[in-house]
């Protein structure tokens, strides 16, 4: 008798993409066959450690061009989401015909994937790789970055930006969605296009209960599963600056990125290289896809281009710390000697510098991630500094408080939490207890 066949189906997005890697890893040890439709990118690279045959390609990625403004931003995001999967779908449609899964396991973005499940009756599966999308009276509505407040006029302004968001900020993304269920021949559904992809089955959602709002009404079938560790490139080895700049600032270190979706640098790595310039700590700064010749890199940063000397007072006995500038550096082999994380807010950054209990602050509010700032902020476990491009005098100021002995403390709370759940265990044992297939424990 075969084992569960999953059909890992993801949205276009490099890092949702990946982060259904850690799932499927989880299921294949527990003797299921697995299967992986990406976008056409990321085929090669995702295939060369996967069983031959089992990543399909779903089609190209289409050209997104941000517009500027958060409000902006977050709604020509999901319009540009739901646009993918009216051109992805028919071929989505066609490899679960092709496959023929037990089951679909989309991430929460994953329109195209939940759709085709539900067109052919195939039982799907999300996992959540960001906040959590389910609603609530007390809790913020998605991408206004708002804080979490109680007391009834806060509630009366949830009630108020939701039905805001919902009927313009979210109004293309919500009447093509519709459109698109229509042309499937798929019955109206009245439900927030933000929630649309939610599985009504099960819900992994990557985290922890410490890291979310209270909700008073969350479905029994949404489980916190844990922090991501989605692979990353192989052949990695530590460079040449690694002793000068990590080892040698063991605990203090500061790891700044600027996401995988973003590569400007004047919105997170150029006031963060200002600022630890200016206070004389030692930094690593990844770029992604951004160019690290942009900050001075890649290697460690002349002083030159760092901006003067540091001010008197400032840094340990006014020494000056190195920082490295590299396109990719694994954030686990760094995290073990960081002071602190700066981030634009990815969730699966967040979640790693989390579980190493290393206080996070976030810079920006570009997408949702503001949303996931408050978030850290409301766990007490890090910082959230909005704007855009924050000066490197405020940025500092908000390192010194990130690094406090109260995020400290906020930050283990967290990490203690994370240390509990794993995605890959947890996650293919929840998937293979809905199949009714039994499990043993990982």
């Amino acid at each position: 008798m075969r084992g569960p066949r999953v059909l890992a189906l993801s949205s276009p997005i490099y890092a949702h993409t990946l982060n259904a890697v850690p799932f499927l890893e989880g299921l294949t040890a527990r003797g299921a066959e697995v299967h992986h439709g990406v976008a056409t990118p990321w085929v090669g690279s995702l295939a060369v450690a996967a069983p031959d045959g089992s990543v399909h390609d779903t089609g190209p990625v289409p050209p997104f061009s941000p517009p500027g403004g958060r409000v902006r931003d977050v709604s020509a995001r999901y319009a540009w989401l739901v646009a993918d999967a009216v051109t992805r779908v028919r071929t989505v449609v066609r490899l679960v015909e092709e496959v023929r899964p037990d089951v679909v396991l989309t991430d929460s973005l994953g329109h195209a994937g939940a759709l085709a499940a539900e067109r052919l009756g195939v039982p799907w599966v999300s996992f959540g790789d960001g906040p959590l999308h389910f609603p609530d009276a007390l809790t913020p509505p998605f991408g206004a970055g708002l804080p979490y407040r109680t007391p009834q006029p806060w509630v009366w302004r949830n009630t108020v930006v939701q039905v805001a968001s919902r009927r313009v900020v979210m109004a293309r993304a919500q009447q093509g969605y519709a459109a698109l269920r229509a042309s499937l021949g798929l019955p109206r559904r009245d439900v927030p296009v933000l929630e649309a992809s939610l599985s009504p089955l099960l819900h992994l959602h990557c985290g922890a209960p410490e890291l979310e709002y209270p909700r008073a009404d969350l479905p029994d079938h949404v489980h916190f599963v844990g922090a991501l560790r989605p692979p990353g490139p192989t052949g990695w080895r530590r460079p040449d600056w690694w002793d000068e700049v990590v080892a040698g600032h063991d605990g203090s270190v500061v790891l700044a990125t600027q996401g995988t979706l973003r590569d400007d640098p004047a919105e997170v790595l150029a006031p963060t290289l200002a600022a630890l310039r200016a206070t004389g700590r030692a930094g690593v700064l990844t770029t992604g896809s951004g160019d690290p010749a942009r900050l001075g890199g890649p290697g460690v940063v002349p002083d030159r281009l760092a901006g003067g000397p540091p001010r008197h007072g400032d840094g340990a006995g006014g020494a000056r710390g190195p920082v490295a500038v590299e396109r990719f550096v694994p954030y686990s082999a760094v995290l073990p000697h960081a002071g602190v994380f700066v981030t634009n807010g990815g969730w699966t950054g967040v979640l790693l510098a989390l579980a190493h209990g290393v206080p996070v602050l976030q810079v920006g509010s570009t997408e949702e991630k503001a949303d996931i700032g408050r978030r850290v902020e409301w766990a007490g476990a890090g910082l959230h500094l909005g704007g855009s491009r924050p000066r490197p005098r405020a940025l500092a100021r908000a390192l010194a408080r990130a690094e406090g002995t109260a995020y400290r403390a906020g930050a283990r709370r967290v990490a203690a939490s994370l240390a509990t759940r794993d995605p890959g265990r947890d996650g293919a044992e929840l998937v293979l207890g809905l199949l009714g297939q039994g499990w043993t424990n990982g």
